[in-house]
């Protein structure tokens, strides 16, 4: 058999080893990986040079603009994940409309299906008025559902009662629920508090977000998971290393809840963002250098169990405010082309991170949790051929004009980053190749995630 696609000289990183080896291509999907010399015949053969091979990533958390156009688009989004290495997006429903009812959702895959330059999956959503739309959703490949436990100003809040029923629901179909985990009492008695004292600066918006108001929230939805037996469970941007414990005591004790965190949580600290101002702003915030530090530790247990972007942009006048209007500047991060650079360059140069250990945490785990597993996630024989090829010395320096975002910002403009994502495929087909785009919008297929009970 001549297979359509031979990379040789290239370091092979799994989720399990590492080693030097080739991939095989075949109509978009792996046909073969070998030891080095296998010489099996391709029309075309790509000289790794000795880069690392990885699966592409999967991004289980993008906010890609439907309906906001002033903050991002489906275009942009896929761009900037391909230039990072993402080859798949799972999208977030905090959309305009949002995305809770059938209708939405299938609007939403229209305009995505003519977009997305790489492979995407689209989320539903657990809110009140429409639990009765979630079976439909995830029949359409739209398996998880996102609630917010506190306040949101484009997305319902959902209550705990509300919050448990919709997650029996999903049990019984074998559907997939997450949480914003905050207190919304909690925080809004801090921030009124601070209001009335007239505190209105970035160090008030960080000491209205405690650490308790957002362990408290993890807590109480470990605790309704608990009821809801069967039901998956999922903590999304955890910024907190007790958090991060609380989801693993769980998981040992035999709840099915997972973990994930952020590479701002990660390679952004308090300090930052009284420096960078809104540009640093997420929700929860980012936390002092030392629970940075003890986060990171318990990335390297193996405890996290997935990364994300959360990418979540604004226009550049709604980040940037004055320093004592700082309630007013948009909560929310770019992520989505500096994610992997971040986790290269803090976790596997700067602290020993194993390479295979991202592979888990980006590629194999992400897949399996949303339904992907099988098409998505690893470097096997008839799963879909999306790969990067990464130079593990190469050093740059991040610049926001270099970003493929609307909006051209991010926290981490002027980082320098070792490792760098020089080429991008999807099912075989080369989409990114040094920050240039080489596919047309709508490239992209639409990825659904295949859950059962």
């Amino acid at each position: 058999m001549k297979h359509d696609l031979c990379v040789r000289n290239a370091k092979i990183v799994t989720a399990d080893t590492l080693f030097d080896g080739e991939l095989y291509v075949k109509e978009g999907k792996v046909a073969a990986v070998t030891a080095p010399g296998a010489a099996l015949e391709a029309e075309k053969v790509v000289d790794a040079q000795g880069s690392y091979l990885l699966p592409g990533v999967i991004d289980p958390h993008l906010h890609g603009g439907h309906g906001t156009p002033d903050r991002e688009t489906f275009v942009c989004a896929g761009m900037a994940a391909a230039a990072g290495g993402i080859t798949t997006v799972l999208e977030q429903p905090l959309s305009n409309p949002s995305t809770v009812t059938v209708q939405a959702f299938l609007e939403k895959k229209r305009e995505a299906d003519q977009s997305f330059v790489v492979d995407f999956g689209l989320w539903g959503g657990l809110v009140p008025g429409h639990l009765d739309e979630m079976e439909e959703i995830f029949r359409l490949g739209g398996g998880a559902f996102k609630s917010f436990m506190c306040r949101c100003s484009n997305y319902p809040s959902t209550n705990d009662g509300i919050l448990l029923e919709g997650m029996r629901k999903l049990a019984a179909i074998g559907g997939l629920s997450a949480v914003h985990a905050e207190n919304d009492t909690l925080i809004q008695e801090l921030a009124d508090r601070f209001q009335a004292q007239g505190r209105t600066d970035a160090r008030a918006f960080l000491d209205s977000h405690p650490p308790y108001s957002e362990l408290e929230a993890v807590l109480r939805y470990i605790f309704l998971a608990r009821q809801a037996p069967g039901c998956k469970a999922h903590v999304v941007h955890c910024s907190l290393p007790e958090g991060v414990e609380a989801v693993h005591k769980a998981q040992e004790e035999g709840v099915d809840v997972t973990v994930e965190t952020c590479p701002q949580y990660l390679g952004l600290c308090e300090d930052d963002l009284l420096a960078l101002g809104g540009v640093a702003k997420c929700d929860p915030p980012v936390r002092p250098r030392e629970t940075v530090e003890r986060l990171w530790e318990c990335v390297k247990a193996g405890k996290v169990d997935m990364l994300a972007s959360d990418h979540s942009p604004h226009p550049f006048d709604r980040k940037v405010v004055d320093r004592d209007n700082f309630p007013h500047a948009a909560e929310g991060v770019t992520g989505l082309q500096t994610m992997l650079p971040v986790i290269l360059t803090e976790g596997v140069v700067k602290r020993g991170l194993g390479l295979t250990d991202v592979v888990r945490m980006m590629c194999r785990n992400p897949a399996k949790r949303f339904g992907l597993y099988g098409r998505k996630g690893a470097l096997e024989p008839g799963f879909d051929a999306d790969f990067i090829l990464v130079d593990m010395e190469k050093r740059w320096v991040c610049q926001a004009e270099k970003m493929h975002y609307l909006n051209k910002h991010t926290p981490f403009h002027g980082r320098t980053f070792q490792g760098s994502v020089e080429e991008t495929y999807v099912r075989g087909r080369l989409v990114c190749k040094d920050n240039r785009i080489l596919v047309k919008p709508g490239f992209g297929r639409y990825c659904p995630m295949e859950m059962s009970r």
